[in-house]
C-alpha cells in the first residue's frame, strides 16, 4: 500500500491560530465574498484520498475511494438519503422465495462515453469486480448464477436467499463496450460511469475534478461543477472552511463543530457506519483475555460517556446493538456500567490482581476520533492496572489485518477500530461479514451465533428478520468479543448559501447530487 504526501497549508494554519475579532472578521469577509461567487467551481474538502479510480483495483481502499467515485459511477440500484433502496440503473422483482432477482434495465441511460446501458453492462460488471474485489465476492457467497435474459434484462439465481444481494445494491456498473475499446489501464486511469457527473480532472493526493453530466438519467444535478480536495489532516480542513479555500468540509471534527457554527457556518449530519469498538483477538486461549471475566472487567473500566461528551462534545450516539431506525434493534440492550472498582475484582478474579500488559492496534486515517478514542482507552485501562502498548495502523490495512489474525492461534492482539455494526447498509450482512465463522476476517468463532445469522438469512419477512437479528446482537453482547463504544456521526460544514442532505446508513460519503445552491 503506497503512502501519500499530504501538502502543508501554512497560511492556514496560521489562519486557524488566529483569534478574537481579527479571525472573525476575516472570516466574516470571506464568507460575505464567497456569497457573490456562487456559479463558480464548488470546493469540497475531504478526508480521504482514493487509492486508485479503478473499484476494481480498491481491494483493501473501497471505502476510501467510494465516497468520491460514486459520483461517477453508480450501483445497479439507488438509495435515497435516507439510506432507503430505490430503483437506479435498474428496476427489480424478486420471487417468493427469494431466490431469484430479475433486474429491468432502465432504457435510455448512456455512459459518460456515449455507449447505451444493457444487460451486458450488468454481467460484465459482474464479472469484473467479482474476479478481482473481495468485498463484492464475499456478498455473492450465496450466489449460484446470472442469466442473461435479453438485452435489457438479467436475473441473479442464489442458492438459498437473495435479499441481501439487493439491499447492498447489486454491483457498480461499468460500459462494457468502453472496456473493449480502451483496454484495462486507460479504463482504470479515465473512469467512465453512468453517475451524475463525469470525471474532467484528477491529480493524485491533491484533487478531483468533476463536471454535470448533461445527460445525466436522472434529475439534472443543482450544482454545475465541482473541484474534490484531498486534506487528510482534520485542522487542515477546517482551517480550508475558515479561509475560504473550501466551501464545504466533510468528517469535521466534534470538537470544531461549535466553533464552526458560531462563526455562521451551516451543518448536516449523517448516523453512519461503522461503530467504533474493542475487539478481541480469541484463537490464542493463553492470552488474559481469553477469559470472559477479563473482557467484562475491560467493558466496566471503559467510560463511554465521558468519551463522547468530554472528548467529542455529544455528537456521537453510543448504543450497544443496532440503532433506532434499523430492523433488530434492541430497546432493552443496556452498555455495561461504568464500575473501575468492579473491574478491578473481575481482573482478580481471573488471576490478574496486579494487571497486566496488553497490545492495542487502533486504525486512523479514514473515521475521525480513532486516536482520541485510543488514548482514552488506555487512559481508562490504566486506572484498572492494564497497562497498554498502543500502534497505530492505517485503516486501509485493516481487511487484511483481521484476515491475517483472524485463526492464528499464537496472535496476542487486542484492536480498536471502525467494525462492521450498526449503520451498515445492511444490518444481517453486518452480522454475517464481520461475526460469521466461515467469514476469513472474523475474530468471533461461535457455532450457535452462526445458527442465529443463518435464521435472519432465511427470514422472508421483517419481523422474523428482526426478531433473529435482536438474538444476534444479545449473543455478542453477552460474549463480549467486541465492545461497542460509540456509533460514527459524520458532520459536514459549509457556507451559507450551500444546502446538503447527506445519506445515512452508509459509509460516510459525498454525493453531490445531493447538495444545492440557496
Amino acid at each position: 500500500m503506497r503512502t501519500y504526501r499530504q501538502r502543508q497549508f501554512t497560511r492556514r494554519a496560521m489562519i486557524l491560530g488566529s483569534g478574537g475579532a481579527i479571525g472573525a472578521l476575516g472570516v466574516a469577509a470571506s464568507i460575505a465574498g464567497l456569497r457573490n461567487d456562487a456559479s463558480g467551481r464548488v470546493r469540497i474538502a475531504m478526508n480521504q484520498n482514493p487509492p486508485t479510480l479503478d473499484i476494481s483495483r480498491a481491494a483493501n481502499g473501497i471505502n476510501v475511494l467510494r465516497p468520491c467515485i460514486e459520483n461517477v459511477v453508480e450501483f445497479m440500484i439507488d438509495k435515497d438519503p435516507a439510506g432507503d433502496i430505490r430503483p437506479g440503473l435498474c428496476d427489480w422483482t424478486i420471487s417468493p422465495d427469494s431466490r431469484t432477482i430479475e433486474y429491468r434495465v432502465r432504457e435510455g441511460v448512456l455512459f459518460h462515453s456515449g455507449d447505451p446501458l444493457t444487460a451486458h453492462d450488468i454481467i460484465f460488471s459482474h464479472e469484473r469486480l467479482y474476479g478481482a474485489l473481495p468485498s463484492y465476492r464475499s456478498r455473492c457467497y450465496d450466489l449460484d448464477h446470472v442469466e442473461l435474459v435479453d438485452d435489457m434484462t438479467v436475473r441473479f439465481h442464489f442458492k438459498t436467499q437473495g435479499g441481501t444481494y439487493l439491499r447492498l445494491r447489486g454491483t457498480h456498473v461499468y460500459s462494457k463496450a468502453y472496456f473493449d475499446r480502451v483496454g484495462d489501464e486507460y479504463f482504470a486511469r479515465h473512469p467512465v460511469g453512468t453517475g451524475p457527473y463525469r470525471m474532467t480532472d484528477f491529480r493524485d493526493s491533491e484533487y478531483m475534478d468533476l463536471d454535470a453530466y448533461e445527460d445525466y438519467w436522472g434529475p439534472p444535478p443543482p450544482i454545475r461543477q465541482v473541484r474534490l480536495l484531498f486534506a487528510l489532516e482534520d485542522m487542515t480542513r477546517v482551517a480550508m472552511l475558515r479561509s475560504g479555500e473550501a466551501d464545504v468540509i466533510m468528517a469535521v471534527p466534534y470538537s470544531m463543530v461549535p466553533v464552526l457554527s458560531g462563526l455562521g457556518f451551516s451543518q448536516a449530519r449523517a448516523d453512519v457506519h461503522p461503530t467504533f469498538t474493542v475487539r478481541f483477538q480469541l484463537a490464542n486461549p493463553n492470552t488474559p483475555w481469553a477469559d470472559r471475566r477479563v473482557r467484562l472487567a475491560i467493558a466496566h473500566a471503559i467510560n463511554t460517556d465521558a468519551i463522547i461528551h468530554g472528548l467529542f462534545g455529544g455528537v456521537p450516539k453510543s448504543y450497544p446493538g443496532f440503532t433506532p431506525i434499523e430492523p433488530g434493534y434492541d430497546p432493552s440492550l443496556q452498555h455495561y456500567k461504568f464500575d473501575p472498582q468492579l473491574s478491578r475484582r473481575l481482573l482478580a478474579e481471573a488471576g490478574y490482581p496486579n494487571g497486566f500488559k496488553m497490545p492495542l492496534i487502533y486504525f486512523a486515517n479514514n473515521y475521525y476520533g480513532s486516536r482520541e478514542t485510543a488514548e482514552a482507552v488506555i487512559f481508562f485501562l490504566r486506572r484498572i492496572g492494564i497497562e497498554v502498548e498502543a500502534r497505530g495502523m492505517d485503516s486501509a490495512h485493516s481487511l487484511s489485518f483481521n484476515r491475517e489474525y483472524a485463526r492464528d492461534p499464537k496472535a496476542e492482539i487486542v484492536a480498536l477500530g471502525t467494525g462492521v455494526y450498526a449503520n451498515y447498509m445492511d444490518p444481517v450482512e453486518a452480522m454475517r461479514f464481520s461475526y460469521g465463522t466461515r467469514q476469513p476476517n472474523s475474530w468471533y468463532r461461535d457455532p450457535d451465533f452462526d445458527k442465529l445469522v443463518d435464521a435472519a438469512l432465511r427470514a422472508n419477512d421483517d419481523e422474523s428478520r428482526a426478531a433473529a437479528l435482536r438474538a444476534c446482537t444479545r449473543k455478542i453482547h453477552e460474549d463480549l468479543q467486541i465492545i461497542p463504544l460509540w456509533n460514527s456521526v459524520v458532520v459536514y460544514m459549509m457556507r451559507p448559501g450551500v444546502e446538503f442532505q447527506p445519506t445515512q446508513r452508509d459509509i460516510p460519503l459525498m454525493r453531490v447530487k445531493d447538495m444545492k445552491l440557496v
